[in-house]
């Protein structure tokens, strides 16, 4: 969706199509080559290096390969430096990026024109990476109110929102994932304030599990190894079919996700164990089928 989202230009004057092609073409390459290089699917959401032009480079801060900082002091010895439209892998020195969920393309296609949006963030985490989206919501539910009714930061004035018992139970699961992520804006560039107030990334899960931010929150993630190999397994095995997957796939499904936890989650270990499923080899017979 990210060729139809379109930021407030006056709020968000460096979004424009070159911006937006980096955008796209960092998560290509960088899906392309966990693929490639027989990496870990865990690396979706923590890995340490990605892909950048300078048009990318510049909206992130990031000088050189090695992910060194114009204007701070070098956690790394300097790199080659990014320039022109040529991307190159760049290896983060900070971790204040890793995976897919820091990426701009992401942050940018889960945010509000003119601000971010912690449901649809917290949603996608939920929906996209664990398995267990949100039910929808109850009938009759207002929008977030920008004006005077509720004031204060983003997170204050959803707070007050959250109030109404019938948004509760949703927004507890979805909320605090979302508020991990506010370090970024809506076009998916680090800041530190929220127009003049300082930003707050701590939260707490249901479980219990608390963080101060999204680098927690990202090893939070990366810990819940079943649910996401699940998910990702569930949704290349309806790619690969073709179809939505039913009940009698379950048992596929479950071989998928345990040949996954014995071979450390390799990409090759998911591709190949579809191939070799009932599911992909097999289809009902014409007699069946009638």
């Amino acid at each position: 969706r990210l060729s139809l989202v379109s930021p407030d230009e006056k709020l968000f004057p460096k979004f424009n199509l070159k911006l937006r092609n980096a955008m796209l073409e960092e998560t290509t390459l960088f899906i392309d080559s966990i693929i490639r290089e027989d990496r870990s699917i865990l690396d979706f959401i923590d890995a340490d290096y990605s892909f950048m032009n300078d048009v990318l480079a510049q909206h992130y801060g990031i000088a050189d390969v090695n992910g060194n900082r114009p204007g701070r002091k070098y956690l790394k010895p300097k790199g080659e430096l990014i320039q022109g439209s040529q991307f190159k892998r760049v290896t983060f020195s900070d971790g204040e990026r890793g995976g897919l969920l820091t990426q701009a393309s992401l942050l940018t296609v889960t945010s509000n024109p003119t601000r971010t949006s912690p449901v649809k963030r917290g949603k996608w985490v939920l929906e996209q990476l664990l398995g267990t989206p949100p039910p929808p919501p109850p009938p009759n539910v207002p929008e977030l109110e920008s004006g005077a009714v509720l004031k204060g930061t983003l997170r204050q004035r959803m707070e007050q929102h959250r109030a109404n018992a019938s948004c509760a139970s949703c927004h507890a699961r979805m909320d605090p994932i979302g508020f991990a992520f506010e370090n970024f804006d809506a076009i998916g560039a680090f800041r530190q304030k929220d127009g003049e107030h300082p930003i707050d990334p701590a939260g707490t899960l249901p479980s219990g599990q608390n963080f101060k931010g999204y680098q927690d929150l990202r090893t939070i993630l990366k810990e819940k190894k079943a649910e996401f190999s699940r998910c990702l397994a569930e949704k290349l095995l309806t790619y690969a079919l073709g179809r939505g997957l039913e009940m009698y796939d379950t048992r596929s499904v479950d071989r998928i996700c345990d040949a996954l936890a014995k071979n450390t989650f390799t990409f090759s270990t998911l591709a190949i164990e579809i191939v070799r499923s009932e599911p992909f080899r097999l289809r009902r017979g014409k007699e069946d089928a009638k």
